[in-house]
């Protein structure tokens, strides 16, 4: 009867320990004037280990990509950063239903962020 449960026991642990719920397109509302998410953090999970960029979109509809370094998780907290112009701190907290949360960042003397964000899509290929 004990065998009987290894394998239940073993699933769950797999799909418990599965991909990251970080993953994924997480995205800023839509500007009306560049008609594109102000922000977008694209969260992707390469041999065990997250990364990723930062999408800045500018008024005049470019893009600016910037990669994601130093990250760290502790529960539902994702903190990274980011260096284009100067060093900027990010933070991305999940909510409860894991597909919406608050994307939170801070460039010295540039910028401050603290928006809602909601997962688009799945991990981008």
């Amino acid at each position: 009867m004990r065998l009987s449960f290894a394998p239940v026991v073993l699933l769950a642990t797999t799909l418990a320990f599965g991909q990251s719920p970080f993953t994924g397109m997480w995205q800023t509302s839509t500007s009306r004037v560049t008609d594109k998410p102000t922000i977008t953090v694209v969260i992707v999970e390469l041999e065990k280990r997250l990364g990723g960029a930062v999408v800045l979109v500018n008024p005049d509809a470019s893009e600016i990509k910037l990669p994601i370094l130093n990250l760290k998780i502790t529960e539902n907290v994702m903190e990274f950063e980011t260096h284009g112009s100067g060093l900027c701190f990010w933070s991305l907290t999940l909510q409860r239903n894991r597909n919406r949360g608050l994307l939170h960042g801070g460039c010295p003397a540039e910028m401050l962020v603290d928006e809602p964000v909601r997962k688009r899509s799945p991990t981008p290929q």
